[in-house]
Order: C-alpha cells, then structure tokens, then sequence
C-alpha cells in the first residue's frame, strides 16, 4: 500500500497503557471495515480466543505476511481466530473504499472478511503501538477480549513459542 497502514500489534509504552499491553487490560472499542465491505466492530472479537495481528506502517507488512503464515502453520485454528487488523491513517485525499481496493490487491479473497482497515482510530495509542513502527504486533487476547499475550516483530521460534503457550493456556 502507499498509505501508511497499521495492523494491531507495539513498541514504546506510556505509563498509562502498561496494565493493558502486558496483559490484563481488554481490547479497546473500535469499528473498522472488513476487506469485504461489511463494518465490524471490537466485539466481533468476543466468544473465542482470538489472535490480533496488528500492522503499524507500510514497512511492517513483512512481519504481517510473515505472522500470518506461521500462526497459520503453527496453531490449531480451531481453537482460535486469526484477525490482521490495518490501522491507516489515510491522507486527505484518499477514501476508505481506496485503501481497501490497494489491500485487496495485495491480499487473497479467503482473508478478506478476517482482515479490517481501521481509519484514524486511537486503538494504537490504547495498544501503545507506535504508529511508525517497522515491526508487526501480535495480541493473544482471551474470550472475553482481555489482552492475555502480546509480542512484536517478525516470527522468531521463541516469538511463536509465546504465542503458542498463551494460546493453550486458554484452553
């Protein structure tokens, strides 16, 4: 995308997101728009165990790719949902229906109703996501949408670890 997109996922913390973003807090309210069209909100993410891919600019997409591929490969989504969620912030000229045709471009049919854009939200800032970041972010969050786990860049073996123990933990 030339936007800047931001998926959910984290870098400095301010005081006040600590609680949240270590775990504990609950994922903030927002409505963003599935690549399908359809508007959704955060409590689309309550019932099941979800993991929350969160991309914060254009230069953490690879992470996201990468995040996506090895959940896919390495959780059992039975038990859980997988979410990319971009964050853009869009520049006056550009429309919601734009970033959503150039994501569609980039991403396969069988995710768009999984993957949402979200326009000028403060969901990072809640999430204590830089929205510069290079790095992707991935959120464990629980079925009541509590943050359980959080990690950010690429997918380490350790990385997948973290998430994969946060995961069964839930079980």
């Amino acid at each position: 995308m030339t936007t800047r997109s931001t998926v959910l996922f984290i870098a400095l913390l301010s005081a006040s997101n600590v609680f949240a973003q270590s775990g504990g807090g609950a994922i903030p309210s927002f409505t963003a728009t599935a690549l399908s069209g359809k508007k959704v909100a955060a409590d689309k993410l309550l019932g099941q165990p979800t993991l929350l891919i969160v991309t914060p600019s254009k230069d953490a997409a690879a992470d996201t790719r990468m995040w996506a591929t090895a959940l896919r490969k390495n959780i059992d989504q039975s038990a859980v949902r997988i979410r990319d969620v971009l964050a853009i912030d869009l520049p006056f000229f550009m429309s919601e229906a734009d970033a959503i045709g150039r994501a569609k471009a980039k991403i396969p049919a069988r995710y768009y109703d999984q993957t949402w854009i979200l326009a000028e939200s403060d969901l990072e800032k809640a999430l204590g996501i830089p929205t510069d970041s290079h790095e992707g972010f991935v959120f464990v969050l629980n079925s009541v949408g509590k943050i359980v786990a959080r990690v950010e860049g690429e997918p380490t073996e350790a990385r997948v670890d973290e998430i994969r123990s946060a995961v069964q933990s839930l079980k």
